[in-house]
């Protein structure tokens, strides 16, 4: 997949606009974007970049406007909390 940053300048501020390619919709054919905008500096748009490349390349990435509560729960808890969390916390928080 590809990505890139397109500085945009305003009156206010400076932000990034990190842009990155998802492939073709496979029932339109047309090619599907994913845009987020970093107020930040140009080395942390950069950053955020390379994490949205990772998360796609790894197959990792999920859409957040595509996804319930209860699935994002589901994945933080195998993910981040498996492995952070102390065992019996990981038990009490594991439904199921």
């Amino acid at each position: 997949m590809r990505g890139h940053i397109k500085k945009r300048v305003g009156k206010k501020c400076t932000s990034y606009d990190i842009v990155v390619s998802l492939g073709r919709d496979p029932i339109t054919g047309k090619n599907k974007q994913k845009w987020e905008t970093c107020r930040g500096t140009k080395k942390e748009a950069e950053k955020r970049l390379a994490e949205l490349m990772q998360q796609i390349n790894n197959g990792t990435y999920t859409d957040p406007g595509k996804i319930t509560v209860a699935q994002y729960l589901a994945r933080w808890l195998e993910t981040y909390g498996k492995q952070n969390l102390a065992p019996a916390t990981y038990r009490s928080y594991h439904v199921g």
